[in-house]
């Protein structure tokens, strides 16, 4: 996905550049450079939660001397462990990459 979105993004530059060739549908070619710059924005953050998620779901849910030790930030990562695995649930069964990167009113979730 991330390679197509590259080379989709590619292809509109080199649609915008062409100038006078494309002004008729300038406004659609920025739409839909907002929309995959949106995706690449969501994706990759995406990507940093779920890495740093690795390391604190084993600090904060697997280790009991921890979650005894800090009782109140274990239940704080409770709370965002849940709302992260709703997101990513709800992506799932998403097939559009664009509108699982955004909510229901369009905006970046």
């Amino acid at each position: 996905m991330m390679e197509l979105l590259e080379q989709n993004t590619m292809d509109l530059m080199g649609m915008r550049a062409q100038g006078k060739y494309v002004e008729f549908f300038l406004k659609t070619v920025d739409d839909w450079k907002d929309k995959l710059g949106r995706v690449d924005s969501v994706v990759n953050e995406w990507l940093k939660v779920q890495k740093n998620w690795r390391v604190l779901v084993n600090i904060f849910m697997d280790s009991e001397d921890i979650r005894m030790q800090l009782p109140e930030d274990s239940k704080l990562f409770e709370g965002v462990d849940n709302d992260f695995k709703t997101i990513m649930n709800e992506v799932f069964f998403q097939p559009n990459v664009i509108e699982a990167c955004t909510n229901e009113r369009g905006e970046v979730l």
